[in-house]
Parts: structure tokens; sequence; C-alpha cells
């Protein structure tokens, strides 16, 4: 890719941008405090700097049920492509790309077009489409020097899939590997991995299933940029999808502002640092009944600065047979309605290193019944016979997340769906359900407040990783016995869910 742009290098000719835009504006850019706003959230440190722009209908559709639509007028275009000029990388799915053909290019400026990205996680990327003919042909952009083309898959697939990876690759373009994610690229790996090539700023376009993405994601979002056009088109926007994944925890924006830019007007703002917690549907109060946030008065756990409170109910001392041990046994409630962590506590965890805890979600099938179909239940044992060995630990078990979070009634439905071929994933994306709904944060809370300094965490779930961080100083994946009943799912965790099952053990 050469030299990293940045921030830096864009900002550096932005000058020479706005005294030419003016110029083709009779002396007004309508947008400048759009762009100023954005090059600031470019400069921030640590993650990538990324930014979510997109242009709607006031009903909210970015797609129209008849097929493709211009949503946003000539202005807002423009200023489209200026902010492309501001990033190292342009990103969209592979719906985008199949649908509208796209150029991705900074054409309606001066300035240098950014990188193409397209998640594409079954690899449908056409060779005939317009941004590999670009790259194959060597048609340039605004100064001379195409982008290379990148496109994002996951790991593994059919034979078919790495042929047509191969064929891509033969006409220069480039293939990133990331895990998967609930049935989707890993954004948070899609982004390292640009970030390791060079591109140090992001924005991303759409479509529809992408921007949902980053909208329930708003930890990786810096910017959010939306145009609204003066028109309704009773289409397909990003929070039907949002609706159908089932998603909880959606981004909100802090120092939001607005600006008319021809007939449009353009919305945009930092992404908040607390997301947006739904409460039975319904977001912030809306339709909530004589309470607080939509909670009908009770007094629930809220986020506060970012982090998920949850918050002491009850506690108690508990003897239980699988432990020779006294142990504290204590209830919390958290802001997720029908929610609560009971924690399980052998010794004195307060102030202690590496102490070994295991986040276990409800499973009544598997942890009650003794389910052949799941490995939750001997995870469980597995654990608890760990929990016997050692000084001192922590068992948080979440009520409330039956099923991956779906429930124990939709969880019977993916099962039936299982038994006539889904996999587990497959079911829920059938149902109109998410892969997983899980989160984890607040595990993490009780833990600070039961003092942990660091812990050794039990589990083959990346996402508990991820949310147990810095605490988690060490990961111990737990071993199960497979059953032929369970063979396939244990597989799919593997492969799609992305966890460290250890398979070499796996019956035939």
């Amino acid at each position: 890719m050469g030299k990293a742009r940045g921030w830096q290098s864009a900002a550096a000719v932005l000058r020479r941008r706005y005294a030419q835009a003016a110029n083709a504006l009779n002396g007004t850019v309508p947008w400048r405090g759009v762009v100023d706003f954005v090059e600031q959230g470019l400069k921030s440190r640590g993650r990538t700097p990324l930014t979510l722009t997109y242009a709607q209908s006031l009903d909210g559709s970015i797609a129209a049920h008849t097929g493709r639509v211009l949503i946003s007028g000539q202005a807002s275009m423009t200023m489209t492509h200026q902010l492309r000029t501001m990033h190292d990388a342009l990103l969209i799915g592979s719906g985008t790309l199949l649908a509208d053909n796209p150029k991705l290019t900074a054409r309606l400026v001066p300035g240098r077009s950014p990188l193409p990205v397209v998640l594409d996680s079954r690899l449908r990327t056409p060779p005939t489409c317009g941004l590999v003919a670009a790259r194959e042909s060597g048609d340039g952009d605004g100064d001379g020097r195409l982008p290379r083309l990148v496109i994002v898959t996951t790991r593994g697939g059919p034979a078919d899939k790495w042929a047509r990876a191969k064929a891509l690759d033969r006409l220069g373009v480039h293939i990133l590997e990331v895990p998967e994610e609930l049935g989707r690229c890993s954004l948070e790996d899609t982004l390292l991995q640009l970030q390791a090539m060079g591109c140090n700023s992001v924005m991303v376009e759409g479509g529809m299933a992408v921007i949902a993405s980053f909208l329930a994601r708003p930890e990786l979002v810096s910017n959010v940029v939306v145009t609204v056009s003066p028109k309704f088109l009773g289409g397909l926007g990003p929070c039907s999808e949002l609706a159908a994944r089932g998603s909880s925890d959606l981004l909100s924006m802090d120092q939001m502002s607005s600006c008319a830019v021809g007939s449009d007007i353009v919305i945009y703002g930092a992404a908040a640092s607390s997301p947006v917690q739904p409460v039975n549907g319904h977001v912030n109060g809306v339709n909530g009944v004589n309470g607080v946030n939509g909670v009908n008065g009770m007094n629930r756990a809220q986020p506060v600065d970012g982090l998920p409170t949850v918050d002491l109910r009850s506690s108690c001392r508990m003897w239980i047979e699988a432990v020779e041990s006294e142990c504290d046994f204590k209830v919390y409630g958290t802001a997720k309605e029908g929610q609560e962590i009971v924690a399980l506590i052998k010794g004195n965890v307060e102030g202690a290193d590496d102490v070994p805890v295991r986040v276990h979600s409800e499973c009544f099938t598997g942890d009650v019944l003794g389910s052949k179909r799941c490995d939750c239940g001997p995870q469980l044992r597995s654990f608890l016979d760990i929990l016997q060995e050692e000084p001192r630990g922590v068992l948080l078990y979440i009520r409330g997340d039956e099923g991956r979070g779906i429930g124990l009634v939709d969880k019977i439905r993916a099962y039936e769906l299982q038994e006539k071929g889904l996999d587990t994933v497959d079911a829920n994306l059938s149902l109109g359900l998410a892969a997983d709904l899980r989160t984890f944060d607040t595990s993490k809370e009780v833990l600070n407040q039961l003092g942990v300094r660091s812990v050794k965490l039990y589990t083959n779930n990346p996402e508990k990783v991820r949310a147990l961080r810095p605490l988690a100083r060490e990961v111990c994946p737990l071993k199960t016995v497979p059953n032929k009943h369970n063979v396939t799912y244990l597989r799919t965790k593997r492969d799609r869910l992305n966890h460290k099952t250890i398979l070499s053990e796996l019956v035939a």
C-alpha cells in the first residue's frame, strides 16, 4: 500500500480543497463544519478512527423495495467525496457491491481516493465488477494512483470459495482473512488488519447490514455523519436489520450538530461513550410508563460512564455438593430485563491475583437435564471440579441468557431446525434471531465489585475473553468429552463462532 497517509497528510491538503470547493460553489462550503468535526475525530489515538456515514430518507430507508434509488442530492454527494479523501480506507459490504457496482472514488473533488475495502464473508465478489475491472485495467483516481482493492472474508469455507479467491488474487485483488463473528466477518479483526496494512482511518458507507453491524458496535465508531433526504421511500433501513438481529446495545451520538447541504440535512457527531440500552424493546424511555428510561419506575441498574452497572440484591453463605468448602453466594441485578448474575465465591478473592473464574450462561437443558446436544453441563461441572481443588475462585452464573440470549422457547425452536439439518448459527438466523445476543461486560463489573485484581479465565469463548480484558491475564480452555449428538455443534462453535474448542478428541 505504500506509506500510510493518515489524518495528518489528509489535513495538510484540506485547506486547498476548501478553497477549490468554495470556488466551485460560489464561495460557500455548507459542509465545512462537518469536515472540521470529522478531522478532529480522526486525531484520536489507539483504536483506528472510524467514520460511519450514510444517506437515508425521512422514513429511515437507505434502499427502496423497487431497486436502486438516488437518495442524497448533488451537494451532499460532493461532501461525501470530500470526506472520502480524508480517510485511508473506504469500507462497504458485498451486498452494496453486488447491487450498485460502485466506483468508491473521490472523483467529485480534488484529492486522493481511499483504499476500497469490501466485507464479503462468502466471497461473492465477481471478477467482472467495476472495482476489480478498474484495478485490472489500471484506471487511475484523482491523482493518478489507483488504490489497491481489498476483499475481507472469513477463514475456512468450501473449496469453490478459495478457487474464487485465487481467481481474484490473479487479478491483483488482496484477499484478507479474518475470524468469523456471528456468521459475518469480525469487524474488530478487520480494523486491526487494515491498521497493520497502514490504514490509519476508515470510512464506512454501507450497505444496510454493514451499517447495522457498526451501529451495534458503538465502541468501534469515532464519528457519525448521516445525510437525511426530504423524501419518503417506504423501503428498508438499518433499523429493520437491527430488529432482525435483536441487537441490544446501540450507538447514540454526543456533540450532535446539523447543517443544511443543498436540499438535504446533514446530522453529525461523535459516537457516545455509553451505548443506548433498549428496555422492553424501547430506547431511553420511549413508550415507557411512569418510569425513568422506560423502566416503569423500578430501581434498575443503569449504565454509568460507559460501564454496565450491576447492583447487589442479596447474599448468604452456601454449601454445595461439588465444593467441600463454605462459599459466599451473591445475586446481582443488571440493567438487562430478566437478567441476574449469581456469584458463587470460594475463599477470599478481594485483592487477589490469578483467581480462577468461570462465566457461565444459563442452560436449562444442559445444566439441569444433562442434554447431550451441547457441552454446557460438562463445562460447568468441570469448573466446579477446579473450584474444589483451588483455594479460591468465582463462578458467575448468568440467569436470563438461555440459548445464547434468545430464551428457552426460541432455543427449542432452533433445536427443531437443527434436526432438519441447520447448524446452531443458521438455526438462529433462520428464526430472525442473532447467533449470539449475549454481552459479558456486566460480569466484569461484578468481578470489579468483588475486588478481584486479575483472573485465570476458564472459557473457550473469545467474546468472554474480550469483555474481561484486562482482568483476564490467563485463559484456560475447558475440555469436554464429545458425543455423536454434539459433534456438529462443537465444530460449528469452533468454525463459525471462533471458540477454542479442542476437536482432536471428537468421536467419528
